[in-house]
C-alpha cells in the first residue's frame, strides 16, 4: 500500500486530500522508521507495514471527529491515532498524553518537523493530569479495558463530551462495563488494512 492509496480507499471516511497532506504523512513515516531504530515505538519496523497497521487504523477516527474540534489523545505512543487526524485536519486541536519520555521527544520531534501548529504533549499518566481545559472527546487506541478508559476520560470531558474507542467486534456484554455516567451513543463498524473487522465506539459522558 502507497501512501496515496490510503486517501482513496472505500473504507475510510476523509475528506479528500492535496499534496502537502501527502508530503506530511510521507515525513511522519520516515520519521517513525528512523526512531523505531532506536527507540522502540511499534512493533512494526517496515514503513509499508507501519503505513497499514497504524496511521490506516488511525485514520478511521476521522469519521467520528469534528474536523475542527478539539480532542485529548491518551496513551498517545507513537503517536496513533493523534498525530495522523492531525494532519488530515490541520484545524484541529490536539492534546497528546504519553507517559514515556522517549516517545514524548519523538512526538515533539514530529511535531517541530512537521511545523503542526494546535497540538501539544503532556509527558505524564493520564490519571495525574491536570487538564489545562476541557476538550470535546477523548480518544483511545489499542484498548483492553474499556471502563478504565472512560474513568481515565472523564476529568478532561463537559457533560455531553465523547470517548471514541476501537475494540474487538466479537466483545461481549460491553453494557456490563460501562461505569456510570456514560451512554453507548454509537457503534461503528470499521474495516483494517486486513479487512479485519472492528468495532468505533462512541461513548457520551451525562453525568459530571
Amino acid at each position: 500500500m502507497d501512501i496515496r492509496d490510503i486517501f482513496d480507499d472505500p473504507r475510510l471516511d476523509i475528506p479528500p486530500v492535496n499534496q502537502f497532506i501527502i508530503s506530511q504523512f510521507k515525513a511522519y513515516l520516515e520519521l517513525l522508521v528512523k526512531w523505531n531504530k532506536k527507540i522502540n515505538l511499534t512493533s512494526d519496523k517496515a514503513a509499508k507495514e507501519i503505513l497499514e497497521r497504524h496511521i490506516f487504523d488511525s485514520l478511521q477516527y476521522a469519521r467520528a471527529l469534528s474536523p475542527k474540534g478539539e480532542i485529548a489523545d491518551i496513551g498517545s505512543g507513537a503517536g496513533f491515532p493523534g498525530i495522523p487526524l492531525k494532519i488530515i485536519f490541520p484545524d484541529l486541536k490536539v492534546t497528546l498524553i504519553e507517559s514515556q519520555r522517549k516517545r514524548c521527544n519523538f512526538l515533539e520531534a514530529v511535531i517541530l518537523k512537521l511545523d503542526l501548529e494546535g497540538i501539544r504533549v503532556v509527558n505524564e499518566r493520564a490519571e495525574k493530569v491536570l487538564p489545562a481545559g476541557l476538550v470535546e472527546s477523548v480518544i483511545f487506541r489499542a484498548v483492553s479495558d474499556v471502563n478504565n478508559c472512560l474513568k481515565l476520560a472523564a476529568p478532561f470531558l463537559e457533560i455531553g463530551g465523547e470517548i471514541i474507542l476501537k475494540k474487538n467486534i466479537e466483545e461481549k456484554d460491553l453494557e456490563n462495563t460501562i461505569p456510570d455516567g456514560f451512554l453507548l451513543q454509537q457503534k461503528i463498524i470499521v474495516l483494517g488494512y486486513n479487512n479485519k473487522k472492528s468495532s468505533l465506539l462512541i461513548f457520551e459522558k451525562y453525568l459530571g
